[in-house]
């Protein structure tokens, strides 16, 4: 019986055994929210207007296939704030349910530059650490700490 499925799975087309392989095994979403502080230790928060019980939060979306973390969390910025920013380094990786991890990047971002808002954001606003709004995911929330903290070596939010 081996044999033969090994032969039957050589002689399938490419392009059906990747069908198969994605239908067939449980899948999950990538993304990444980027930690963006200024000069003066603020940290970038903005109101989304598609999230319900949590309104506030990062600079966040889904990875594209193939793109670094850090890019995506520079592209997201870009696209939601319309601010140029630069990412140092990924800080965690985020169990954010079933189904979806979450990479967290710091960066900085000059807060003298105009924004341009996007359909998804009503606002943002500059914030200490230490004073990040209510309404804001907890997971976003630990980020921001992990962030402003002295250790930043690499952990994971999946334990």
């Amino acid at each position: 019986m081996k044999k033969f499925l090994s032969l039957v799975f050589r002689c399938t087309p490419v392009w059906a055994t990747r069908f198969l392989l994605r239908n067939v095994n449980t899948t999950f979403s990538m993304g990444v929210a980027g930690v963006f502080f200024a000069a003066d230790g603020t940290v970038l928060v903005q109101r989304h207007v598609y999230r319900h019980r949590y309104p506030w939060g990062l600079p966040a979306g889904f990875l594209e296939a193939g793109e670094a973390p850090e890019d995506g969390a520079v592209r997201e910025l870009k696209e939601e704030a319309g601010l140029d920013g630069r990412a140092e380094q990924v800080i965690g990786l985020y169990h954010i349910h079933p189904r979806h991890l979450e990479f967290a990047v710091k960066g900085t971002v000059d807060r003298t530059q105009p924004p341009r808002l996007s359909h998804e954001i009503f606002e943002l606003a500059f914030v200490p650490p230490d004073a990040l709004p209510e309404a804001m995911p907890p997971e976003q929330k630990a980020m921001v700490r992990r962030a402003a903290g002295k250790n930043l070596a690499l952990r994971t939010g999946l334990d």
